[in-house]
């Protein structure tokens, strides 16, 4: 990627795990399962070749089901986040890649819970033409809510597939073969 391009798209990734708490628990075992789904769009820029830096934002989704004594409950939520990311290529096509995003939870009334996602992953960048490319990736998420009163972390992979456009790619080829 050439000094100057422009980096814009998204990407969905996903994650399912299922928990199970015996420890603690004072009527039964706890059981259950966690969907989280994540879309995610990205914009930079190419501060040097194959080095972008920009602004990523996430609308994040959960569905939680929990078992506690044949009982089944669920619980969803959505919410927004955002912040910076950065990107390395190599010359064959696969980049890594860094993002920490922040936001809340609750924003009109009551007790505010703080969010913070890191994620590092590496892709493949699968270009159909000059400036359209697929991206599968495979990430490393951390996430953290906490309040006044405590605090949830999760930790685990997640598999994604993106569409990136990368705007003036060519042009600036050609300025820096111009030069």
């Amino acid at each position: 990627m050439k000094h100057g391009s422009i980096l814009i798209g998204g990407n969905l990734d996903a994650a399912i795990y299922k928990t199970t708490k015996e420890l603690n628990q004072p009527i039964a075992p706890e059981e259950g399962t966690n969907i989280v789904a994540n879309l995610n769009f990205k914009s930079g820029y190419f501060i040097q070749h194959d080095f972008a830096v920009g602004l990523a934002l996430a609308l994040n989704h959960e569905s939680y089901s929990v078992t506690v004594d044949n009982e089944k409950e669920r619980f969803r939520r959505t919410f927004l986040l955002g912040g910076p990311f950065t990107r390395y290529y190599l010359d064959n096509g696969f980049f890594g890649e860094l993002a920490l995003k922040g936001g809340l939870l609750n924003f009109s009334s009551g007790d505010k819970t703080n969010l913070f996602e890191g994620s590092i992953g590496v892709g493949y960048a699968f270009f159909i033409n000059e400036k359209i490319a697929f991206e599968p990736m495979l990430s490393f998420r951390y996430y953290r809510e906490w309040d006044s009163s405590g605090a949830n972390v999760t930790l685990g992979p997640l598999v994604g597939l993106g569409i990136q456009a990368y705007l003036l790619r060519r042009t600036s080829h050609i300025i820096k073969e111009a030069l």
